[in-house]
């Protein structure tokens, strides 16, 4: 709507509503002024009945005599005969006759400025101060033209005035005294005219009251055209918009669209009126609870999401806002639904996510290899620790570097050694297989393996398997001072991450272990079985705990540990129970003599794994333990030595260190044998 169209609409309506209550005003005062002349007019004819019916008891009596005074002397209009008595005692009497008395009476009234004034007059008046004035003679005349009665207001100064006039009639006990002047019965003999003063009509009241209506008149269709206008421009813009818009009632009937609506999603199907939104733009969120309707109707204020909605086969993209449509009690009878296509958008934004997972699996893959870079490394490595930290968890981490590479670059070239690198890559993959391990390239020929959740001895299984996978690619390497094909070395660590630790720490650990594996002669894995482990406190009593991740895969040595953990805890709590030495000494005897058996049992075993090169040292230090074993306990016995020492030697260092420690040197040749029996049993 035009600005200036908008003006004349409210011009118009003021108008209109100026004029109404001006009608209303106008009849307002006729109707006043109507019953304000009716009102003077039955007060002056009250007056003059009254004025009548004394004139007419006066003529019934054909007159009254009373005293002659100096106001009331003899009237000389009257016969003489019977017009004056004198009374016994001597007092002078008069007759007085309707007309001196009605005389009498107006001029008590008259004394009275502003009363009641009456004046007796006629056309033919016998005493000349009767005589008419000029609007009495005009109603005179009038009354013998057959007019009943004249009445009006008139000013008078600065008083308002009503007068009335009726005529006079002739009755029979009037013709006593005029039938000698020819008057008959019903004759108008003259007439008596009534004039009283009334309040001055003031508008005031009519100003105040119609103008204070009119002025919140025009005010509220000021306000109210104006909001209707701005309602009326939105419901405009609304169905005028290119944004398609439909209103639905609670029934899901579409009730009223504009025209982009039915362009966008389709006219109404042949000769059909209406037809239900689910019908007409079927969706997902169709009989849902995330049906915009079933929202607004449960009490949302407004509710916007995005859906797709299929026309020709095709499937477009909308976001949809919602509001409610309220009736005129503010209750909820439907909603108002926008549709925005954002079809273009969603297309681009796909296109751009792509494009950005595409990006990010560049930046977090290493060029060359494939596998993951030093960068995605960083980031998964700080996540995991943080993590681990949280959990509890072990997490392990394997450090690969190349033997002698650097020979290799040299003697086959920079393109044949990037082919080895993307090999040794290969074979890191090939080797984690859960979605939660991360191979990656650390550096030049440097890998790395992130393991969660994985224990000392499950890394260095990997480990060993990532070792010989790469020796069986075969590699050609004649510059190689460690075998005739391409090498690595591995250093393994496994921790239990603690918020105060740090992923440098880790890397460090997992560094030195590296090194130690390339100084210990390279092509092996290095590692070192954690300090943590094998220890809780249960209550307030310190006691090993055994660990699935202690086995060697072996069941006679890991039954063996187990019982070692068994006695040593049984020893441990003699010990804080302040047990007799009997029975304490009896418990180490025991212990010492299973770990005499275990030693012995061990060291068969070992010897039939021929590819275990630590043999004859370890048996050495088997001796070694039990001899220093054998001398303590003979201490304790002689009382040189305490039962703290004992302990601290049996249970710690023997069970606790040895097993733990120095026993998991073979761990990966006794999983390598038992690999080896396995494919010897599958072939046969």
């Amino acid at each position: 709507m035009k600005k200036g169209s908008k003006g004349n609409q409210i011009l118009i309506i003021m108008t209109v509503w100026l004029c109404i209550l001006g009608s209303f005003a106008y009849w307002f005062e006729m109707a006043t002024r109507k019953e304000e002349k009716q009102r003077a007019l039955t007060t002056a004819k009250a007056f003059f009945q009254q004025v009548v019916i004394s004139r007419q008891w006066n003529a019934s009596h054909s007159g009254v005599y009373v005293p002659i005074t100096t106001e009331t002397q003899p009237n000389q209009y009257l016969p003489l005969q019977g017009r004056d008595l004198t009374a016994d005692n001597g007092l002078k009497l008069t007759k007085i006759n309707p007309s001196y008395m009605t005389r009498q009476i107006a001029e008590l009234a008259k004394k009275n400025e502003n009363g009641i004034h009456f004046h007796l007059t006629s056309l033919k008046p016998i005493r000349p101060e009767n005589k008419a004035t000029e609007w009495e003679e005009r109603w005179l005349k009038s009354f013998e033209q057959g007019v009943k009665e004249q009445s009006e207001f008139f000013e008078n100064d600065t008083t308002t005035w009503f007068r009335y006039m009726a005529p006079l009639l002739t009755g029979s006990e009037c013709l006593k005294c005029h039938a000698q002047q020819g008057y008959k019965e019903g004759d108008i003999r003259g007439a008596l005219s009534v004039s009283l003063p009334y309040p001055a009509h003031t508008h005031l009241r009519l100003f105040v009251g119609y103008g204070s209506v009119a002025g919140l008149g025009l005010i509220f269709i000021f306000i109210g055209t104006t909001l209707f206008q701005r309602k009326q421009r939105l419901f405009d813009a609304t169905f005028n918009s290119p944004v398609p818009t439909c209103l639905t009632d609670k029934n899901h009937t579409i009730l009223m669209a504009n025209e982009s609506y039915w362009t966008e999603f389709g006219a109404l199907p042949g000769h059909q009126k209406t037809i239900k939104c689910y019908e007409h733009r079927p969706g997902k969120s169709c009989h849902t609870a995330d049906c915009p309707l079933t929202r607004i109707m449960g009490g949302s204020n407004q509710y916007a999401y995005e859906t797709i909605k299929e026309k020709d086969g095709v499937s477009r993209h909308f976001i949809v806002t919602a509001k409610p449509l309220l009736d005129a009690r503010g209750k909820a009878v439907g909603c108002v639904e926008s549709f925005q296509e954002i079809t273009e958008r969603k297309r681009a934004e796909e296109a751009l996510e792509e494009f950005n997972h595409k990006l990010e699996a560049l930046s977090n893959t290493d060029g060359l290899t494939g596998i993951a870079n030093r960068r995605r490394f960083d980031e998964v490595m700080a996540q995991e620790y943080a993590r681990h930290a949280r959990s509890g968890s072990e997490l392990s981490l394997i450090l690969l570097d190349l033997d002698h590479f650097k020979s290799f670059n040299d003697c086959y070239g920079h393109v044949r050694g990037d082919e080895c690198l993307q090999q040794v890559a290969r074979v890191m993959a090939d080797c984690v297989g859960r979605p939660s391990d991360l191979a990656a390239r650390y550096g030049g020929e440097e890998f790395v393996c992130i393991l969660p959740e994985t224990d000392c001895r499950g890394a260095v299984t990997i480990a060993e398997k990532i070792r010989r996978g790469i020796i069986a690619r075969a590699i050609p390497h004649m510059e190689s001072k460690v075998a005739d094909c391409v090498t690595a070395s591995l250093g393994v660590v496994t921790v239990l991450c603690t918020p105060d630790g740090s992923v440098v720490d880790v890397i460090t650990q997992a560094d030195e272990l590296l090194y130690r594996a390339k100084s210990s002669g390279r092509n092996r894995v290095e590692f070192v079985a954690p300090s943590y482990v094998g220890e809780k406190i249960k209550g307030n009593i310190v006691q090993l705990i055994w660990k699935d991740s202690f086995c060697c895969g072996n069941e006679l040595i890991d039954s063996q540990h187990q019982a070692l953990f068994q006695i040593s805890n049984k020893l441990l709590d003699a010990v804080l129970s302040a047990r007799p030495s009997t029975e304490i000494s009896a418990i180490i005897t025991q212990l010492l003599a299973d770990v005499s058996q275990h030693f012995h049992d061990e060291e068969l075993i070992l010897g039939t794994i021929s590819s275990f090169p630590g043999l004859s040292e370890h048996i050495e230090e088997h001796a070694k333990l039990l001899a220093k074993g054998l001398e303590l306990v003979q201490g304790f016995k002689e009382s040189k030595l305490t039962v703290g020492d004992v302990f601290q030697f049996l249970a710690y260092e023997m069970v606790m260190q040895h097993l733990l420690e120095a026993d998991r040197d073979y761990f990966p040749f006794i999983n390598e044998e038992s690999a080896a029996d396995s494919d010897t049993l599958k072939r046969v």
